[in-house]
């Protein structure tokens, strides 16, 4: 049930690409929009952590893992706006700049879950987490360090175990 709250933070960058794909939307109803639902995003984010700070940071990581695969698609989508928009040499950097910052605004949202999974799996696994921990602020290092923590803990866990 507590997963239900990564809803918003697992669609929001598809209210993104989906209204982009709009001919009928203004760029204003569109920020603002997209405003909403990432102050929606990040309010269930903070809730969804605090309903979580007594679980196994496993399955925290496993969350944050889940969100940032969905959001693959969405990035693929983004970055063919963005290759489109440079074909167009008058409205490129303007657009570029915009799709790069909605960007890094969609990795800090699903960020903070996995940054809030690795800071309570460091007692278990200092080293590992640190570095994944720095690598959760850039782009596709993100995922490969949190998939490399989630299968190093499962695979500590299995060697206490027997």
């Amino acid at each position: 049930m507590k997963k239900l709250l990564l809803l918003p933070t697992m669609l929001f960058p598809y209210f993104f690409v989906l209204g982009e794909s709009e001919d009928d939307l203004q760029l204003e109803e569109i920020l603002i929009f997209g405003g909403l639902f990432l102050a929606l995003s990040l309010i269930c984010n903070v809730i969804y952590m605090v309903l979580s700070r007594n679980e196994d940071p496993r399955k925290l990581m496993g969350g944050a893992l889940l969100v940032k695969l969905i959001h693959i698609p969405a990035y693929v989508m983004i970055f063919f706006y963005g290759a489109v928009a440079s074909l167009m040499f008058f409205m490129a950097l303007p657009l570029i700049i915009m799709y790069v910052v909605f960007d890094y605004i969609v990795l800090l949202l699903s960020s903070s879950l996995s940054v809030f999974g690795l800071v309570k799996n460091m007692k278990n696994n200092e080293a590992f987490s640190t570095v994944a921990l720095f690598c959760q602020f850039v782009f596709c290092a993100d995922v490969i360090s949190l998939l490399v923590v989630w299968i190093h803990s499962k695979l500590q866990r299995n060697a206490v175990s027997e």
